[in-house]
């Protein structure tokens, strides 16, 4: 009878212990699938929110409401920054689950890390053009949270591509596309996180967001083009 009853409680309650019986590769199939449509659907959320945000210029004539524009041009310049920051990251994290055939719970948590970092962009967006002239150290707090967050989007990104190749979720995914992301990864959290420090002596240290990632792009193809110059010389 307690055997009986043993087996009856486990048949009753055993439900979320694992995937039912024969259907393990539904089963996981189905939370592949929901992380990522949570997934995007916070992206989605998060640019809009960008959008939103947006001052709308106002003016009787078009010099009036060109003034307007040159006006605000701070906030449309953060809005296109936090977009194509957002974009990026949306990308690699796409072509990172777009072979993924399972997760697990350490992945669903490093996922939602990455996610909170996404949806705290349009706030710090807005830190970036808070009106009135800060000190350089409140300038620097304003503009290095917000370069904060990109160093952990990249941080939290490569560890989901670390534990992804340990655990073999996604044998699928080509190498270069590991390697493109890791690499485009790394490129942000040194573009961002140099920025950091140097907020704190420079006001325009932001342009390092743009300088570093474009020297490393530059200097990676001046390399491939060289490799193809010595295997044609060959």
């Amino acid at each position: 009878m307690g055997s009986t009853r043993e087996s009856g409680e486990q048949a009753a309650g055993g439900l979320d212990d694992g995937p039912p019986a024969g259907g393990a590769e539904d089963f996981e199939s189905r939370g592949v699938e929901r992380l990522g449509l949570f997934s995007d659907a916070v992206m989605a959320i998060a640019i809009t929110l960008l959008a939103i945000e947006l001052p709308v210029p106002s003016g009787d004539s078009a010099a009036v409401l060109w003034a307007s524009v040159r006006h605000e041009d701070g906030h449309y310049a953060a809005f296109l920054i936090s977009f194509a920051v957002i974009a990026a990251s949306w990308s690699d994290h796409y072509d990172l689950f777009r072979c993924i055939t399972r997760v697990d719970a350490r992945l669903r948590w490093l996922n939602s890390g990455w996610l909170l970092m996404i949806v705290l962009n349009p706030f710090a967006t807005r830190l970036l053009t808070t009106r009135g002239h800060p000190t350089v150290e409140a300038h620097a707090m304003r503009f290095g949270f917000y370069a904060l967050l990109q160093v952990l989007d990249a941080v939290l990104l490569l560890a989901m591509v670390t534990h992804m190749r340990a655990r073999r979720q996604a044998p699928d995914t080509p190498p270069r596309v590991l390697t493109r992301i890791v690499r485009e990864s790394c490129g942000m959290m040194i573009a961002f996180g140099v920025s950091i420090p140097v907020f704190f002596v420079w006001r325009g240290a932001w342009v390092l967001w743009f300088a570093l990632p474009g020297v490393v792009g530059l200097s990676r193809r001046y390399e491939q083009r060289r490799r193809r110059l010595e295997a044609a010389g060959e």
